[in-house]
């Protein structure tokens, strides 16, 4: 499974998010990748580690953070491209055909009313 976020803020450097994790009492960042706006797309937990991002689903999911707020804005095509990019890596190489947002699998609004969910799962072929 693939677990999709966003941060709520901009300027966020994956340093930042690690630390505010770690400041949570977590091992530090939660996420597995992270996307900035330009589309660079860093690592965060190892692949074979456990996330910190969805409880009740974190021992079977992969985090994806995306910077930004997509409440009130929208992903950059920088962003999109990488996020349909690694999704893409994950699936293959994992075999994962199932595909959530945060908000499925918790309260939360989060990754925002303005992720492109539908268009994502388009792109990947998942219906």
């Amino acid at each position: 499974m693939i677990v999709y976020h966003h941060t709520a803020d901009n300027n966020m450097t994956p340093q930042q998010i690690h630390q505010i994790h770690k400041d949570r009492g977590w091992a530090g960042i939660g996420y597995h990748f992270y996307i900035r706006k330009d589309g660079t797309i860093y690592r965060g937990r190892p692949e074979n580690a456990v996330g910190s991002h969805a409880p009740g689903v974190n021992s079977k999911a992969f985090g994806i953070a995306l910077e930004g707020n997509f409440n009130n804005e929208y992903l950059t095509p920088q962003q999109m491209t990488s996020v349909i990019e690694l999704s893409k890596y994950l699936m293959n190489k994992y075999n994962i055909t199932d595909l959530k947002r945060h908000k499925d699998v918790r309260n939360t609004e989060c990754p925002g009313a303005n992720f492109p969910f539908e268009e994502i799962k388009k792109q990947l072929n998942v219906v």
